[in-house]
């Protein structure tokens, strides 16, 4: 067993799930990372060049077997696992009716279904270590009412819903669940949002986004590594009295 604290990220090959795992290395931690695209090989060399080991998994988060597959061999190479932080999530923007029943499916399979396999696999190894800090990722759509966001608001309200139960479930294993709810980050997943209102409206991207920006406390995006920030901070033993939470990082949004 390895005395370097692990974390495992996934949906780490962009925003914010690669920010935390930068993010993660850079503080000491062993990081092991999943996402489907081969640009998770990449962000693997980013981390190893910190100075830690990385594990750089290509698989579905959605998909059981790739989860035990990724989980089994984190556990043969360190033999603990300290964090998991599950940031895997993708988003259809579209009007209820529009929505097929695909759609429904893909989006469910990896946003909730994400969560659901890795805590499923994670836990164990944790409560044989009697502690363990778990990370979810919600968002600001699961506390309000987005516009052609129902099947993705529905998914991160069902995280925020599922953290608060599984904070209790293992709190007897110093198990830590908690959540974060991002506002508008500057990742390519709101920039696709942003790009899809700038063709639906006719309008540059540039402008929608600067209407977007103004709509924040202080009138701009945040980065993914200020939403790192917070996410490292809940996994941390600083945060040692902190379960069941959602931590907004909306600028704000929902206190409007």
């Amino acid at each position: 067993m390895t005395d370097r604290k692990t974390a495992i990220v996934t949906g780490a090959s962009v925003g914010i799930g690669r920010a935390a795992a930068i993010q993660f290395a850079n503080e000491g931690y062993n990081v092991a990372i999943i996402a489907r695209g081969p640009k998770i090989h990449e962000v693997g060399e980013e981390i190893r060049a910190i100075g830690v080991e990385c594990i750089a998994y290509q698989g579905d988060v959605g998909c059981e077997a790739d989860v035990q597959a990724m989980v089994q061999q984190v556990e043969a190479a360190w033999g603990r696992v300290d964090v998991l932080n599950c940031n895997a999530g993708i988003v259809v923007v579209k009007p209820l009716e529009d929505t097929t029943w695909e759609d429904f499916v893909n989006v469910t399979h990896v946003n909730i279904g994400g969560h659901f396999l890795f805590m499923k696999h994670v836990v164990p190894i944790m409560k044989r270590q009697m502690k363990g800090a778990v990370v979810n990722m919600g968002s600001v759509s699961g506390h309000v009412g987005q516009t052609q966001h129902g099947i993705y608001g529905a998914t991160k309200g069902a995280i925020i819903a599922f953290t608060r139960a599984m904070a209790w479930e293992y709190a007897a294993y110093n198990i830590r669940v908690n959540s974060v709810s991002p506002g508008s980050i500057d990742t390519p997943m709101l920039r696709s949002d942003i790009q899809l209102e700038s063709t639906r409206l006719n309008i540059p991207f540039d402008e929608v986004k600067a209407v977007r920006e103004k709509e924040q406390a202080f009138d701009r995006w945040a980065e993914p590594e200020e939403v790192a920030e917070v996410i490292c901070f809940l996994a941390s033993d600083k945060a040692s009295f902190v379960t069941g939470a959602d931590w907004l990082v909306d600028c704000g949004w929902v206190a409007k």
